[in-house]
């Protein structure tokens, strides 16, 4: 299925990257191992890319978050 959220923007903090994230009305913050809504699991924030596994169907997904800032 098509991910159903937006890039918003990035931040990395003591080496951790968190990227933000839309989806509806609702902002979601992510970091490596986040679980969405127990459906996607972040796996690698690595700019530019932001990898998610879709957990019903065990599916690899990616997300454009652009170059490093």
């Amino acid at each position: 299925p098509p991910l159903p959220f937006v890039y918003l923007g990035k931040s990395l903090a003591d080496g951790t990257w968190e990227v933000f994230l839309g989806r509806g009305d609702r902002t979601i913050i992510v970091q490596n191992n986040s679980v969405i809504d127990g459906t996607y699991r972040v796996d690698a924030i690595k700019p530019p890319l932001l990898t998610f596994t879709y957990l019903p169907l065990n599916q690899i997904q990616q997300l454009t978050i652009g170059v490093l800032d």
